[in-house]
């Protein structure tokens, strides 16, 4: 029965894997760009402090496939590795949709645990990044694995948690923010409810060394992972230390978290498209693209009054009737939830997965004995089948128009630009640069004879310098004798909505500074596809006076800032 359960779940995992259309990969493209650069010698971030596995398993992945991966699909060396990526992902997916049904059986019958696991399979998170080349799943099956090994720990022995820290510390080498829920693992083995370690004589004894047992294998384990990474990245003095660490924000610098945190927690489950947009122009009272307040409820609002209405249920049913199962997912989801707010950023699908394990065993309890609660059962079902119709139904909508065109974009620049031409977008959602990257073994999107450059970083530390990484950039291209085209988008007097734009997201820049910097420069070319163009920057006296001021204004603010640190670090002591 249970293996004819998994299969189940398996084969509708698959037509759903085959169906949609992930929305967004990740950051696939730059690991696997980050694995060649270090497989040829260059430098290139590797063993990265946040994903110290990751990369490293791409490398291993790219030495044993490279040679035939390259002549079976005639992948290039950075879309060879991105496939290995994927495939780490698409095995780790299915074994985690597996052993997540075992875990459930703990606490609900098999039909529950399988529409429970069915539900997670589809959302938005899990269908994003099983897709993907980026670490969060392999995470996510450790995590599911070290809580399961928990259970058995408090049923059997020490054993188990000395197997269960082993695979903790895997899961948050792999993904470090997975280390917040660990809590929750601590949790688990001391408020598990087992009857046979309850009857035996020193139960909380017992309970205290099953802990100690994990803590001290997870300790040991992370710091020879996390030493031997250092150790191979150069890392050698504290200063070193503090910049590995830090540079594995990958220049996230959002504002207004606290407020994020509200949609960002939804849609770690729902599919919400271009929806979040639509709140951010009404909050923001963006006036070139106004959003109505009817319209944000319409498209917004029933997603989160369904979702809120079901965590809400959850834990109300957990801490009248499963209090040790409340207390657990408290201790794994707070941490979590302090670090999306507070350290990093919580609008990414990924920044709580690692609770994906504690919520879907919630549940499966709750629904298990769903007739002492029928409004809060009522209340989980609308969400775990909301999350099946809606994310499908969104997700495997064609999205061919927009390909087609991006394609016809591609293939225009392709016949006019010089191979190696730098070409500037206005940000990361001009579908030029986003759908490549998200379909990275797509021959057609991914064909260029040209760099792509985001301009507008919005929510990043280079936000404010992005004229002088323009400048940058350009002067480069030009020192190799190679173009660089500007998207016309980036002269628009104001940005049309289908660009994603919203005024105020990022008060650190505004629409009328883009156009008014580049109505500055000469252009000397077009290329024009439909209603979008581009032009080539002109390498003329004026230009190159522009790019040169910009640099020079920059190394000016560097030298100011050093100045002020200096003070600082000698002022600081006394205040």
């Amino acid at each position: 029965m249970k293996r004819a359960v998994v299969f189940a779940i398996l084969l509708g995992f698959l037509v759903c894997y085959h169906t949609i259309s992930p929305d967004s990969i990740g950051d696939t493209m730059r690991h696997a760009g980050d694995v060649v650069a270090h497989a040829g010698g260059q430098a290139a971030q590797f063993w990265e402090f946040g994903h110290l596995l990751w990369r490293p398993s791409g490398f291993l992945g790219y030495s044993l496939l490279g040679h035939r991966y390259a002549q079976w699909f005639g992948d290039t060396a950075i879309q060879v590795v991105a496939r290995v990526f994927i495939q780490i992902n698409f095995i780790c997916s299915i074994l985690t949709l597996a052993l997540l049904y075992f875990l459930l059986l703990k606490t609900s019958r098999a039909w529950i645990a399988a529409g429970v696991v069915l539900s997670m399979s589809c959302s938005v998170g899990f269908l994003n990044y099983s897709h993907s080349g980026t670490p969060y799943i392999p995470g996510l099956l450790f995590s599911v694995l070290t809580l399961y090994l928990s259970i058995r720990a408090v049923e059997a022995g020490y054993r188990y948690a000395f197997l269960a820290g082993l695979s903790f510390a895997i899961a948050c080498a792999l993904w470090f923010p997975y280390s917040f829920s660990g809590c929750g693992m601590l949790a688990l083995l001391y408020f598990w409810p087992s009857r046979a370690a309850e009857a035996a004589p020193g139960s909380r004894l017992l309970r205290h060394r099953l802990v100690a047992v994990f803590l001290v294998t997870l300790v040991v384990a992370t710091l020879l992972l996390f030493a031997g990474g250092a150790a191979a990245e150069g890392v050698r003095t504290a200063g070193q230390l503090r910049h590995w660490v830090q540079a594995a924000d990958n220049g996230w610098a959002q504002s207004n978290n606290a407020m994020r945190v509200v949609t960002g927690l939804a849609r770690s489950t729902w599919v919400f498209g271009n929806d979040s947009v639509l709140l951010k122009r009404r909050l923001f009272s963006d006036p070139y693209n106004p959003v109505a307040t009817r319209t944000v409820a319409v498209r917004l609002g029933g997603k989160l009054a369904i979702f809120y209405l079901g965590a809400g249920a959850l834990l109300w049913v957990l801490w009248r009737e499963h209090r040790p199962l409340f207390l657990i997912l408290a201790a794994a989801g707070l941490p979590l939830l302090f670090f999306a707010v507070v350290i990093f950023e919580p609008s990414s699908p990924e920044r709580f997965m690692p609770a994906f394990p504690f919520v879907y065993l919630g549940i499966a309890a709750v629904l298990d004995n769903a007739r002492r609660h029928a409004a809060a059962a009522a209340c989980l079902v609308v969400l775990l089948s909301g999350t099946v119709v809606v994310n499908l139904a969104l997700t495997s909508r064609s999205a061919g128009v927009r390909v087609a065109e991006t394609e016809r974009r591609i293939q225009a620049l392709n016949r006019s630009v010089q191979p190696g031409a730098l070409v500037c977008v206005l940000s990361m959602y001009d579908d030029l640069y986003w759908l490549p990257a998200n379909h990275p073994l797509d021959a057609d999107l991914t064909t260029l004879r040209f760099h792509m450059y985001d301009t507008i970083r919005v929510a990043n530390t280079m936000t404010p310098a992005w004229r002088a990484e323009f400048a940058r950039e350009a002067q480069a291209h030009w020192a190799r004798n190679q173009e660089v085209w500007v998207s016309e988008r980036l002269l628009a007097k104001r940005p049309d909505s289908r660009w994603l734009w919203v005024e105020g997201d990022d008060r650190r820049i505004h629409w009328p500074e883009i156009p008014a910097t580049f109505e500055r420069l000469e252009f000397d070319a077009k290329v024009l596809v439909g209603s979008d163009g581009f032009l080539r920057l002109a390498q003329g006296p004026v230009n190159r006076d522009w790019l040169a001021k910009q640099l020079g204004l920059t190394t000016v603010g560097a030298i100011v800032g050093h100045i002020r640190a200096g003070l600082f670090d000698r002022v600081a002591p006394a205040i």
